[in-house]
């Protein structure tokens, strides 16, 4: 039996910094499980290399949600990271943190201590700045490198120049809680490579005599004694169990689609769904499971006059000479993330903050050939120069659900995404579709812009349709084990499962309401803002 004062489930954003901070006291005993491999290797630190990341089984969990009617019946893949650092070693590496008024939101819907004013510190905290600028938002001393792009598009000006000329304003910075306006975007990246939660957090401490690490290692079920978490129950990569006993907490860092799918396993959730598999109740939760927040997203794309990084990359040469500048020099097109700038943008005059955030995207799939690979996720590049423009809802209406399949930690969990439930959302992205249309044609990217990949729509009825049938996920799934003081919350705000004692959730789960922006940032707030309580906890 493996034995520690902690046990950490799932080594991801949050999961990699809890390992980190707690295992800082030399007295504390820390075990990691995570189960999937070690994050590290030539293609998760190589930016670009995430093409051969996702939709792999050993990096990708590979999740297909339901049949969502929303969206007119389609499935969406369900990406998540499976390896150590989680979603920070799988996605785009796009780091922001969303408005002041989202953490405020928080705070007045019953999470006392997450206002922006008491969470930014733990941002700065954890960031290793490397940008040449300083910036009060911006720390220099923490783990998650956080830098401006080494090898911009060369079309990012034109954007930039687009949006202002439709009056939104450019920012130098979007990190200090305000993100109206249009800004270079920023990476985890160190020195041209993915800097994951994983790399800039567990990598410094892998060698602490009280840090265990242990990957494949699929967490089967929590261990209670009455109510009381006392430690996991796991599998191995041979197919062995093992009990892995917690003499202080069980921390459950999973990921927004596992950590409530663990929960269920273990007996708390709602009673009826749990009675239905055959599993015993320790503590009824209604809502674990539920409260399913994503960014709903569409895209559009154009051909351009100008070369840009599709057509730097289609022969042998320049594929080979991109290589060179990668490995050598740490720069050029392999360095560079998918998106280039970000604006937040209102899409209408009366409201207080932007609803909308629209991103500039660098290159461009051409989706009428036959996709790469078996799951069907990436596509080849457009042989033509061209751009995209995506667009996602900030702070969506609608809500879905994770269920269990069954009792059999094997089975993937149900994903009811429910994506576009609620009209406000298509009529958001509606309007918003319409705003790339404008930026676009906007003095600066207009005269580059040759041709429209997509099809022309030309009343709100064609827009809708063009919506529900090609709007996707932003890989920001949140929610699930939603963060509140009243009684249905399934944590309180120092992340405690309510019904029993020992057990915290730390990840994208507990948030309230999504974050304005790409999460990988927020959850690594989180990570640092729980290590925190739980230090504290243990102290008194």
């Amino acid at each position: 039996m493996i034995e520690a004062d902690y046990v950490i489930v799932g080594g991801g954003s949050a999961g990699s910094v809890l390992a980190a901070r707690l295992s800082e006291d030399p007295e504390v005993k820390v075990v990691l499980i995570e189960a999937g491999g070690d994050g590290r290797g030539f293609w998760v630190n190589m930016p670009a290399g995430v093409i051969k990341l996702v939709g792999n089984p050993k990096t990708d969990w590979c999740y297909t949600a339901e049949p969502d009617p929303s969206i007119n019946n389609r499935q969406v893949m369900w990406n998540a990271g499976k390896m150590l650092g989680g979603g920070s070693a799988l996605n785009g590496m796009a780091y922001n943190r969303g408005l002041r008024s989202d953490y405020d939101a928080w705070e007045a819907a019953g999470c006392p201590g997450w206002s922006f004013s008491e969470i930014f510190p733990y941002f700065l905290r954890g960031e290793d700045w490397r940008g040449e600028k300083d910036y009060q938002s911006h720390g220099r001393t923490g783990n998650f490198a956080i830098s401006p792009i080494r090898s911009p598009s060369p079309l990012v000006p034109a954007f930039v120049t687009a949006c202002e000329n439709l009056g939104i304003p450019y920012r130098d910075d979007s990190c200090g809680g305000d993100i109206g306006g249009v800004w270079n975007a920023l990476t985890f990246q160190r020195d041209g490579q993915r800097c994951s939660a994983a790399k800039g957090f567990l990598e410094p401490a892998r060698n602490r005599p009280n840090l265990e690490i242990l990957t494949h290692m699929r967490a089967n079920n929590i261990l209670f004694e009455g109510r009381r978490a006392v430690g996991v129950n796991v599998r191995r990569k041979d197919g062995t169990m093992q009990d892995v006993r917690a003499r202080r907490e069980v921390l459950i860092s999973a990921g927004a689609t596992q950590s409530p799918a663990l929960l269920m396993r273990s007996g708390i959730g709602p009673a009826a769904h749990l009675r239905d598999h055959g599993i015993e109740l320790v503590a009824e939760s209604r809502n674990v499971g539920e409260n399913l927040l994503e960014h709903p997203y569409i895209r559009l794309r154009w051909l351009v006059s100008e070369p840009t990084f599709n057509s730097q990359m289609q022969t042998l040469p320049q594929k080979a000479g991109q290589m060179y500048r990668y490995l050598f020099r740490r720069d050029g097109i392999l360095t560079s993330p998918m998106i280039q700038a970000i604006a937040g943008v209102k899409t209408l005059p009366e409201l207080a903050q932007p609803d909308v955030q629209v991103n500039f995207i660098s290159f461009v799939f051409d989706t009428t050939k036959p996709p790469m690979g078996k799951a069907a996720i990436v596509y080849p590049l457009h042989e033509r120069p061209a751009i995209g423009m995506s667009v996602s809802v900030n702070r969506a209406y609608s809500r879905g659900q994770i269920l269990l399949r069954s009792a059999d930690p094997a089975d993937h969990p149900v994903i009811h995404p429910n994506l576009l439930g609620d009209q406000r959302d298509v009529d958001t992205l509606v309007r918003a579709g319409k705003l790339l249309e404008r930026i676009a044609a906007s003095p600066g990217l207009g005269e580059l812009v040759q041709e429209r990949l997509d099809p022309e729509l030309k009343n709100d009825a064609d827009w809708e349709l063009y919506v529900r049938n090609t709007a996707g996920i932003g890989y920001h799934a949140s929610g699930t084990c939603r963060m509140g003081s009243d009684a249905d919350a399934v944590v309180d705000p120092r992340l405690r499962v309510r019904g029993v004692s020992g057990l915290r959730v730390v990840d994208a789960s507990i948030m309230p309401e999504l974050v304005s922006g790409n999460t990988t940032g927020p959850t690594v707030m989180i990570g640092e803002r729980a290590s925190d309580f739980i230090k504290e906890d243990a102290a008194r």
